[in-house]
């Protein structure tokens, strides 16, 4: 019900549904580039787009569990519309505020594993609450690379030597820009000087960010499915 019903209405206050959006956006931009192997910048935004997706999944669900088994949030309750979360260290923060998907991953998942018992007699039916362990392993990839939800959105972020990854076109040595007995096909910028002789030469690196898209692509496909799991086993459907 709560895919045709308006956001406030929503039993997550809207976190999931936006959390889809953004991830069915990532799939056309994935389409209309092509797929894997372009040369260019487009894969930063397919992950930006993931990333958001994952981040608002986990909201959802922190939002979704704490509402279904009335538990507080610190000296808040469970309805407040200014829901928290609780870090590693023990500490409540404002849910809204944090970009930490590190975090809000480690409280979904302790949330889940913490009250599984009572999750599964909440349910409608009894659905599997078993999590992945490639989930943690995607998260990690993906929340290590762009803790701030900064990296893929701009041109430099607050890790600045991290930046410098970023781009798939790395500066290499001249001589190291055909590999002997290689028959790959080779994407470079090659500068000369005004005596004909190579200065720079930049070379197409297409495992750039690969490890991190595949990670944002498995991380959004499995917690939109967990997403849609507590919005009908936990919600009603709402």
């Amino acid at each position: 019900m709560y895919m045709l019903a308006p956001l406030a209405e929503h039993y997550d206050d809207g976190f999931g549904a936006i959390g889809d959006a953004f991830r069915n956006a990532a799939q056309t931009l994935r389409k209309t580039n092509g797929g894997d192997g372009s040369a260019s910048l487009d894969d930063l935004p397919e992950i930006y787009l993931l990333r958001h997706a994952v981040e608002l999944f986990l909201k959802s669900g922190i939002i979704i569990m704490h509402r279904r088994m009335k538990l507080r949030y610190d000296s808040e309750p469970h309805s407040s519309a200014t829901p928290l979360m609780r870090t590693s260290s023990g500490k409540w923060k404002p849910l809204l505020n944090t970009h930490d998907i590190l975090g809000l991953y480690g409280y979904w998942r302790a949330l889940i594993d913490g009250n599984r018992d009572r999750l599964i007699k909440l349910m409608s039916r009894t659905a599997d609450l078993d999590v992945p362990t490639e989930l943690d392993g995607w998260i990690k990839t993906l929340g290590t690379a762009d803790p701030n939800s900064d990296y893929f959105r701009y041109p430099v972020s607050k890790n600045p030597a991290a930046d410098k990854a970023k781009s798939p076109f790395k500066e290499v040595a001249p001589q190291s820009l055909f590999a002997a007995e290689s028959t790959e096909y080779v994407k470079a910028l090659v500068l000369e000087n005004a005596k004909g002789e190579v200065v720079k030469t930049f070379k197409y690196d297409k495992a750039t960010s690969k490890a991190v898209t595949e990670a944002a692509r498995g991380a959004a496909e499995m917690l939109s499915n967990f997403h849609f799991m507590m919005r009908v086993e936990l919600a009603g459907g709402w």
